[in-house]
């Protein structure tokens, strides 16, 4: 039935003009979602329940304005930073979060890497459905001057190795896509694929692991002769990682160890102060236990002479597999001259009583 105005005879002049205000204030309203981009929420490290809440509140943004899209922006930080691919799978882990469980389509909305900031960031902005992001991209170097951890994703039973409902994508094929992106940007680098099994598992087992990545990355356009695998050292009996990385296209080998052992000559040869040391692994040794045994003191400057006393005196604790500098994983911030050491450790098992 076609749409009908009343002659205007039969209404007041006040009705007529309230009638044109509405009408043009509905244009202008409409004609402001189409053509303008908004900032939702802007949130920095954020819990679980707390960043759900806020993707609510953008899902229903976005449902109630079905001419937009969203876009999160993922900004990590400059300082001590989680590795950018972990990063990205958790921003791809609110994304997966507003598809799978707020019914928002897929293609209304994406993930920006944004430029890196004093603080880890997520920002929620809506825009037209047909407007060209204006929002800045990171730029990202063709090629990286020295290995670049990209990414860590664990193996092994969901329960004991992921945790309880996780906000970001943690299956190894999430992982290998995120870095294959990012191998399209860096055009000439190579990258490397360490395995570090759960103790537990079979050399057949591990190599399946290894195979499998290899191949995920090459059927997704990655060239195999980019891509450097290795099978490191056990972290846990029941829980291993993926360690994914980024390295200069001069990279023959996929060697942590040796990455990490110029890290620590050139740290002591530089006189950098130790920041920090964490242990990982220690599962019935307390921490207090191992810190009085490593003599290599936080705050000090590092001595790799004092940190292999260290090492040897945890062998001697007897509950312990041997622990030498390539179970040591340094990091270094040379802006401040400070480096952060993890040591991984694997308990042996109590001898059974008789």
């Amino acid at each position: 039935m076609p749409l009908t105005i009343a002659p205007l005879r039969c209404r007041s002049a006040a009705a007529v003009l309230s009638s044109i205000l509405v009408l043009l204030l509905f244009g202008i309203d409409s004609i402001y979602a189409q053509t303008t981009s908004a900032k939702i929420d802007q949130f920095s490290h954020s819990n679980a329940e707390d960043a759900m809440a806020r993707l609510d509140r953008f899902a229903l943004e976005l449902q109630s304005h079905p001419e937009s899209r969203g876009i999160i922006v993922a900004s990590n930080t400059s300082g001590r930073n989680v590795p950018r691919g972990t990063f990205l799978r958790l921003a791809y882990g609110y994304r997966n979060y507003l598809v799978k469980s707020r019914g928002v389509e897929g293609e209304r909305v994406s993930v920006v890497e944004g430029e890196r900031k004093p603080g880890r960031q997520f920002e929620l902005w809506t825009l037209p459905r047909n407007e060209l992001s204006s929002i800045s991209e990171e730029a990202i170097a063709p090629e990286p001057p020295a290995p670049q951890l990209f990414d860590s994703l664990p193996i092994g039973p969901e329960a004991q190795c992921v945790g309880h409902l996780p906000m970001e994508l943690y299956k190894l094929e999430d992982g290998l896509q995120i870095l294959r992106d990012a191998l399209v940007h860096h055009s000439r680098a190579k990258t490397w694929i360490v395995v570090h099994p759960p103790a537990r598992n079979t050399r057949v087992a591990t190599q399946r692991i290894v195979s499998r990545s290899r191949q995920l990355l090459v059927k997704d356009g990655v060239k195999a002769e980019r891509i450097l695998t290795a099978v490191g050292s056990p972290r846990s009996s029941t829980c291993g990682e993926v360690r994914l990385w980024i390295v200069p296209a001069n990279s023959t080998k996929a060697d942590e160890a040796a990455y990490y052992s110029e890290l620590l000559r050139d740290a002591e040869k530089n006189g950098y102060t130790m920041r920090r040391v964490e242990f990982s692994g220690n599962e019935h040794i307390g921490d207090n236990v191992l810190r009085k045994q490593f003599v290599q003191g936080e705050g000090d400057v590092l001595s790799l002479k004092l940190l292999d006393q260290g090492l040897k005196n945890f062998n001697g604790l007897g509950s312990l597999y041997p622990v030498t500098l390539d179970d040591v994983e340094a990091r270094l911030n040379r802006e401040e001259k400070l480096i952060d050491l993890t040591i991984y450790l694997r308990e042996r098992r109590p001898a059974a009583r008789r």
